[in-house]
Parts: C-alpha cells; structure tokens; sequence
C-alpha cells in the first residue's frame, strides 16, 4: 500500500510516511542577498524619483544621461535623425509640400496629387446625390485636385484643411472657379458649426485616423449636417480574404504604414458600416471605385453615400 512506501523528494531526499508532500503552489522565496543593483527603493526614495520624473524636462533628463554616458552621444544623435525624418513625414503640411515638390520636378505646374487620378465613381456620386444648390463643405482639400471637380456641382463650397499654407495651394489652383471659402481646420471636427452644409464631401481622408479619432470625426460631421444632409467619402477597405492577405504581405516586406508618407489606416468595410451608423448616419449607397481610374497601381477606394438620420 502507498502509506506504507517510502517516497523519495525533489533532491533526492526520502520522506518518510509521515511526511507532508511539498506544497508547489508556495510562492518562491525572495533572494535578499546583496546585489550589485539595487530594486528595492524606500518609499521616500520613490516620491524623490517620481518628483524628478514629473517636473524635469525631458530634454534636461537627456543631457545629463548623455553627460554621465558620453558613448551614448551617438546612439542619441541616430535616434534624433529618425525622428526628424518620422516628425516631418507625420506633419501634414510638409508632408504635403514634400510630395508637390517632387511633383513639380517633373512638371513645372504640377499639383498635389497629379498623379492619383481614382475620381470618376467618386465624383459620379457627388453629381448623383448632391443637389446642384447646395451649400456644401470639402473636408481636407489639399492642393485643390478634387475641389475644382465639386465646385461646378454646388451652390457654394467651403474647403478646409490643416494649414495656411495647403490653403495657399487649394486656392491657386482654383483660381479660374467661383468663389470658394477656404477655412483652416481645426481638431477633429470639432470647430464646425452645427447644421451648416447640405452636404460634405471627403475624398481620400478618413483613413488617416484611427478608430477612436474617426468616431469623433464623423460624429461633427453629422452635427455640421442640417437633418437629412449627404456626407460622401471615401476609404481603403478589406473586401476578402485576399486583400488581407496581399496587405499582410506587404507589410511583411516593406513594414507597417510603407503605403503612405503618413499614416493610412484600411479597415473592413463592415467596421465603416458600424462606426457610420454609430455617429448618426444611414446608409444610402456604397461603390467600389474601378481599377481603371487610376493612373498608378492603387488600391481602389470604397465610396460611401451617406445621410444624416433625423434622431442624430
């Protein structure tokens, strides 16, 4: 019988009949022997760090990292240039003049985005449900590629984006149209005026914000909507397996955010579908743009018709 067998322990060691098995769920034993590092701050000690924490500017913390590690100077000056060239890509403004400059090395007159075409299926539904008197708002204009294809197709037309000096852009390459009220933007929509615009219109900008940013986003977009006023936009979005797959490849191959100079987020086009319907719209017609509108190789949009619901 068991109690009457001798069992042998962990080391080796017999313990007799009587003995207590080990109880492997007791947490190990902490070592309290001295260590070349210390872990173990007094409570005093930890109110003194966090002081220093919360009060010294990070850029003094550095300089006197780099004068007690003076090896460190190299890393620390690598680590700069990466953030330069990753803070001048997230900027939209110099991201934007970047691009028109490397345009206009081609063509002397170029505009931002000449070499995108992707706007027949866009503008087709612009022209479908946007009624010719509309007063009417283009959210992120650039350099005024699409805004000279809306402005024929309303009433009157504000055009917004993040900077004076993308305006400056949008307004010399729409000089030769009816006045358009150019505004800088703000925030996440949050300086549009309620119940303005008959309709908004957005191509190739909701992408750049993320999930929480977007549900903000497209929230003050409704708000700016007088009830029953249109919102059309368009995004990248995962239709199949396929294209998660070919995404996920060349992420694989080129790193997370290769497809752009700044940030472009493409979701399934379901999720668009929750978070619309989330901020106050109902759906009214969804297209997938034709590969043949585009003049490079380019994943074609997803346009959304939408209309702000009468609860909202």
């Amino acid at each position: 019988m068991i109690m009457q067998e001798e069992l042998t322990g962990r080391e080796g060691a017999p313990l007799s009949t009587g003995s207590a098995l080990p109880d492997t769920n007791a947490p190990a034993p902490l070592n309290t022997a001295a260590a070349p590092v210390r872990f173990d701050a007094t409570e005093e000690e930890s109110r003194r760090i966090q002081a220093l924490a919360g009060t010294t500017r990070g850029w003094l913390r550095l300089a006197r990292l780099l004068l007690h590690q003076p090896s460190l100077a190299i890393h620390a000056a690598k680590t700069a240039l990466r953030g330069a060239s990753a803070g001048l890509r997230a900027d939209h403004t110099l991201s934007w003049l970047i691009h028109v400059d490397t345009v206009r090395q081609v063509i002397p007159n170029g505009g931002m985005g000449a070499t995108w075409g992707g706007l027949d299926t866009f503008m087709s539904l612009v022209a479908k449900h946007v009624a010719r008197t509309a007063h009417a708002l283009e959210l992120g204009c650039g350099g005024g590629r699409v805004t000279r294809h809306i402005r024929p197709l309303v009433g009157t037309l504000v055009a917004n984006d993040v900077s004076e000096r993308i305006l400056a852009e949008a307004r010399a390459a729409t000089v030769d149209l009816a006045p358009i009220d150019f505004r800088v933007a703000y925030g996440l929509g949050d300086d549009l005026r309620t119940q303005e615009f008959d309709a908004v219109i957005g191509h190739e900008l909701l992408m750049q914000f993320d999930f929480d940013e977007l549900l903000r986003f497209c929230s003050n977009i409704a708000r700016s909507l007088k009830p029953g006023g249109v919102f059309i936009a368009s995004v990248y979005t995962f239709d199949d397996a396929a294209e998660i797959a070919q995404h996920m490849g060349m992420i694989r191959d080129h790193g997370a955010g290769a497809r752009s100079p700044f940030r472009v987020h493409r979701m399934p086009r379901q999720t668009y579908r929750d978070i619309f319907e989330a901020c106050g719209f109902e759906i009214v017609e969804v297209q997938r743009s034709r590969a043949d509108e585009y003049q490079a190789k380019k994943t074609p949009h997803t346009n959304f018709v939408l209309r702000r619901r009468a609860d909202a």
